[in-house]
């Protein structure tokens, strides 16, 4: 596997290793990079998951001493970031001491205990969510490249199965049954059945979790290719009940997500909120539910903002001028229109998309300078004008710069003549 990789993450892994070597620390790069490689998925940006017998601080401390950057520590959870400098070829890298991780409650933090020894990547790898991320490549000692398999997790990858380590694995972080529901979506894989079967007794610990706990988790989820995937698996098994009684799974999201791999939406529209006020149009306008999923304000604002923008949307007469539709998209978020526009016909979908790639762009050609230099004091008046002038230009009642202040200046006239 590690032949295969390409040139630039393997010059990364080999000076890794080496400077582990020097220090004689084991080094290993688990989890779901070497899952994803195994199966053979294309890589992207390079996500390592690095895990340090030993020392993992004085491991970064090295790195950023001989290759320059800066580094963060955690020594109560012997973790350590290495910031490699601005020009260096290398992303940012996270390393993490062998642990083991202990649950005072279901659903509460973990407490980490770091270890060492010739076992402890083997225990280490007991703490994580499923078997086929507990696979991992060795850096340091050599031989560089080698595939460990400390849990006999081969068979589950071949077999597209996720297998729990221990059977309180959900109950100790029920956020394990999201990624579950992650991974299916992304990889097509299934539960096996007796880790499936520990999952109903987890479902009375979710309502334990944090907001932000579990809004990572569905950010995460709702970043995939197919969130509808997950988020039907979720349902089926009362997962979204159990996060919130007003969650639920409505198939229209299926149409509405497998709809965004032919839309270019425009610049100012972040994704991640986007697929949130999809979401978010198959529930309710509720502030305790929104409240619950701790959403960033971009994201809360499209939430509370998308049933109106549908009512707004569908409101509008078949006729309507460009105009008369701006006014009234205007006030909404361009991820709560689209989102809203995504449930609706063709029509209405056309319109969101002509009013956010188009007439929200259009500027006239004249402003509060520009009055005040024909005399007028600053006053309401302002702002009809302009907004009269905005709806002309819109309409195609006017188009050319000169043409719009003549137009503009011939109604101020009728106003001082009446």
């Amino acid at each position: 596997m590690f032949e295969s990789l390409p040139e630039s993450i393997r010059a990364l892994l080999r000076l890794l290793g080496q400077r582990a070597a020097e220090r004689q620390t084991a080094l290993y790069v688990v989890g779901g990079f070497v899952r994803d490689r195994l199966l053979g998925l294309p890589l992207e940006a390079p996500d390592l998951d690095l895990v340090v017998v030993g020392d993992a601080i004085g491991l970064v401390r090295a790195l950023a001493e001989q290759h320059g950057g800066s580094f963060t520590a955690h020594p109560a959870f012997g973790t350590a970031t290495w910031h490699p400098p601005a020009d260096s070829p290398f992303p940012t890298l996270d390393f993490a001491t062998t642990r083991l991780e202990t649950y005072s409650a279901p659903a509460a933090l973990p407490t980490v205990t770091l270890i060492d020894g010739e076992d402890a990547l083997a225990r280490d790898a007991r703490r994580r969510d499923f078997s086929v991320n507990t696979l991992a490549l060795r850096l340091a000692p050599e031989p560089l490249g080698e595939l460990v398999d400390p849990l006999n997790a081969l068979p589950d990858l071949a077999a597209k199965s996720l297998r729990i380590l221990h059977p309180r694995s959900f109950v100790d972080d029920p956020t394990r049954i999201l990624r579950a529901a992650r991974f299916r979506a992304r990889l097509g894989f299934e539960l096996e059945p007796e880790s499936a079967d520990h999952l109903p007794e987890a479902l009375p610990y979710i309502p334990a979790l944090s907001g932000e706990r579990l809004r990572r988790e569905l950010d995460l989820i709702l970043a995939e290719k197919e969130p509808h995937v997950a988020l039907r698996w979720l349902s089926e098994r009362g997962v979204l009940a159990a996060l919130h009684p007003r969650l639920s799974f409505d198939e229209r999201l299926v149409k509405a997500y497998t709809s965004l791999t032919a839309l270019k939406p425009p610049q100012d529209v972040d994704p991640l909120v986007l697929r949130w006020a999809i979401f978010g149009v198959t529930f309710p306008d509720d502030a305790a539910l929104l409240a619950r999923l701790a959403l960033p304000k971009p994201a809360h604002k499209a939430l509370a903002e998308v049933h109106r923008a549908r009512l707004a949307l569908v409101g509008l007469p078949a006729e309507a001028p460009p105009s008369q539709i701006a006014r009234a998209l205007a006030p909404f978020c361009p991820e709560a229109l689209l989102a809203a526009a995504l449930f609706e016909a063709r029509p209405e979908r056309k319109r969101v998309l002509r009013y956010l790639f188009v007439w929200r762009q259009i500027q006239v050609a004249a402003d509060g300078t520009y009055l005040r230099e024909l005399g007028l004091k600053p006053s309401p008046l302002f702002g009809k004008l302009l907004t009269r002038l905005r709806d002309a230009v819109l309409d195609g009642v006017v188009n050319a710069p000169e043409a719009q202040r003549a137009l503009l200046r011939e109604w101020i006239q009728e106003t001082q003549d009446g």
